[in-house]
């Protein structure tokens, strides 16, 4: 199975992990958003094809039946929701089938296996 599997495992830890650092984090919170990070735009969902958010970036803003057209969504170590209130729901293939997965507003993370999602949804 490709990363996908990976990749439901953890964002299915979202809201445990997002919940225990929003306890702790205070106003050094913001400050400790990776550079690359803090370059996504708000209300977008964004992915970097290399860890520690390097390398090539792109962003979705709304629903999409195919990301297959969007190289880095193939491929990518590092994402960030920055959207504007509401979740991201992935899924591993096109037109919102396969596995999927919600990774909450707010959370970023990166690592070193490559990930991908191939259609998206908003959900609020």
């Amino acid at each position: 199975m490709r990363t996908t599997g990976k990749l439901a495992s953890v964002t299915g830890a979202v809201a445990l992990t997002v919940g225990l650092l929003g306890a702790s984090a205070g106003a050094a919170g913001a400050a400790a958003v990776p550079q690359g990070a803090a370059d996504c735009p708000s209300t977008y969902f964004c992915v970097w094809s290399g860890q520690n958010y390097t390398g090539h970036r792109q962003q979705v803003a709304g629903t999409n039946a195919d990301l297959t057209k969007y190289a880095v969504f193939q491929s990518f170590k590092s994402w960030y929701n920055h959207g504007a209130s509401c979740a991201f729901e992935w899924f591993s293939a096109t037109q919102f089938r396969g596995s999927s997965g919600t990774i909450a507003k707010g959370y970023k993370t990166s690592d070193s296996v490559s990930h991908y999602m191939k259609s998206n949804k908003w959900a609020c």
